[in-house]
């Protein structure tokens, strides 16, 4: 739940949002006054069906929807006192300025905003935060969530947004609890009040402040990476003493990163109707996240390790080489579930295509296809229209080519067998708050998004710890929205895939240090595996498969085909 505070402040000179200077401060209050200011009104809040407002001795009647809340304060100069009023209905929330004028109201609107369909039961407060300030809080009861906007208006004839501020409810990636607290403090001792929201995002509070300029306010922009910065390096220096303590810091960095940050693709928090703050590359987040990985690897969660690494591929960050060396020094140390040992079964100059026919049958697609059963080494040469490929249709009409990434997000390319003809099946589409500035059409990495094979309901899909169902039709068209599955969740099966067991329980997810095998069975952080000479067969992880009864992976390395086993 998002919640607030809309807090008082001192009496000191304030200048409005967006206007320029009004001149040298104001004379100090006198000492026997300063600390006996009066406190800052706060205004009535209304029940529902309320369509009547009392200003000074004048009555509003609402023209359409019902009040929520009112603050009376002199906005004109003139008497009498006038009002701030905010009314909503079931489309939309409005914010008026009442001016009485004999036994009638004036009423001007300020500003409004819509509201969801899905968003129900607002309720508002209203205070003035500052002498030249009113803090307005409206909030809705939404299916994912509450949904909280926050309005900073000036006190003046003609009252003006000077900021609103956007709370929005939980999302898939961002689930943290969000509190906003409004205050006026002067943070450049210049003798002028600034504006602060203080977010709370979890346990974590980020200041973000609006300084008084000759200019007007301008939002300071050394946060959040300043307070970032001081979590990541916290949690790089007590890394090797207190491990726990290190990667909490490090993922609290990383939910304020996306709940803040446009870059993330689910942030929360919007300003002036843009969603997310503008962060750019974030050091202090990849650091962070170097350091969440490393402690993910030294407790032995490697799915998890393997899923905080896409922050490196996906995300505004870019790690230093100092942290990518401590991350491969972790994967390179990480301790293994299993003993692992390896052995050579045959050798492929070119990229070659790995899948098991059964427990010992490797198929090879490659220059010259062939099969090798591994408990006697004889090879067999395989014609084209022998050679099928690992992830087909239950019919055996379609085939999955490639994963892409693309604008249009993680796409698996499809088509006939033995056509080129090819379409595209959305896995992941890209937010819509990160555009894509530079059109792509790239071949997805071993750390993004990989089709592990296919069931009658459609692909299976994984990255990381994500795995989902992405819903095919008989001609394997989209046929509905990606379904995601919980780890101990049961698995569609028979499953046809080189990476994923026919009955869905195991699934292997390469790296340039190893292999990692899931049990989706157990849920569990995955078993790695890294046999002992490793470093010892030279080149790059080509291509990797898992055997149907899950107990053996064959990897390509370089160009040395391989059977591990554990």
């Amino acid at each position: 739940m998002a919640g607030a505070t809309l807090e008082g402040c001192s009496g000191r000179k304030q200048v409005p949002f967006g206007l320029q200077d009004a001149g040298a401060p104001t004379e100090e209050p006198d000492s026997e006054t300063e600390g006996d200011e009066a406190e800052l009104p706060v205004g009535q809040t209304f029940g529902p069906d309320q369509v009547e407002v009392q200003v000074s001795e004048s009555t509003l009647v609402l023209q359409a929807g019902y009040a929520l809340a009112a603050l009376e304060l002199e906005l004109d100069g003139e008497e009498p006192i006038d009002a701030l009023v905010v009314s909503a209905d079931p489309q939309e929330v409005r914010l008026q300025a009442a001016f009485p004028r004999g036994l009638n109201v004036v009423a001007r609107r300020v500003d409004s905003f819509l509201v969801p369909s899905h968003c129900t039961a607002p309720a508002a407060e209203i205070r003035q935060v500052s002498a030249s300030l009113v803090g307005i809080r409206v909030g809705h009861a939404c299916e994912a969530g509450q949904r909280t906007n926050y309005w900073l208006i000036t006190i003046e004839a003609q009252p003006r947004v000077r900021e609103r501020i956007t709370v929005l409810p939980p999302n898939e990636r961002s689930t943290a609890p969000i509190e906003l607290e409004l205050r006026v403090e002067d943070r450049d001792a210049d003798q002028y009040d600034d504006i602060v929201a203080d977010v709370r995002i979890g346990e974590t509070v980020i200041p973000l402040a609006w300084l008084n300029r000759p200019g007007g306010f301008a939002r300071d922009v050394s946060q959040p990476e300043a307070t970032f910065k001081e979590l990541a390096d916290g949690a790089w220096k007590s890394l090797g003493s207190d491990r726990a303590g290190a990667a909490r810091r490090a993922v609290a960095v990383l939910d304020a990163f996306v709940a803040l940050c446009r870059e993330s693709g689910a942030a929360r928090i919007g300003l002036s109707g843009t969603q997310g703050l503008q962060c750019q590359r974030s050091p202090a987040t990849a650091r962070a996240v170097s350091v969440a990985m490393t402690a993910a690897l030294r407790r032995g969660s490697f799915v998890r390790a393997l899923e905080l690494q896409r922050w490196w591929e996906e995300t505004a960050t870019k790690p230093t080489p100092e942290e990518r060396a401590l991350v491969q020094a972790a994967w390179r140390t990480a301790k293994a579930g299993a003993t692992a040992t390896w052995r050579a079964v045959d050798s492929e100059g070119g990229p070659a295509s790995l899948y098991f026919r059964d427990d010992d049958t490797l198929v090879i697609g490659g220059r010259a296809p062939r099969t090798v059963q591994l408990s006697s080494g004889l090879k067999t040469r395989l014609s084209e229209l022998e050679l099928v490929p690992p992830i087909r249709d239950p019919d055996g009409r379609y085939a999955v080519r490639s994963v892409r990434a693309t604008c249009a997000g993680f796409e698996a390319e499809v088509g006939p067998i033995g056509s080129k003809q090819t379409h595209r099946v959305p896995i992941e589409q890209p937010s819509r708050n990160v555009p894509c500035k530079t059109p792509i059409d790239r071949p997805a990495s071993a750390l993004e998004w990989a089709v592990l094979g296919w069931a009658p309901q459609g692909l299976v899909a994984a990255s990381g710890d994500l795995l989902r169902i992405v819903p095919l039709n008989a001609f394997a068209k989209p046929a509905g929205r990606p379904i995601e599955l919980n780890p101990g969740s049961p698995l569609p099966a028979p499953i046809r895939g080189a990476r994923i067991t026919p009955d869905g329980s195991r699934y292997v997810i390469p790296h340039s240090e190893g292999v990692v095998v899931r049990d989706w069975r157990k849920g569990g952080a995955g078993l790695w595996l890294r046999p002992a000479d490793w470093d010892t067969v030279p080149g790059e992880l080509r291509s990797v498969a898992i055997s149907p009864d899950g107990r053996r992976v064959a990897v390509q390395k370089g160009s040395e085909i391989r059977l591990l086993t554990w």
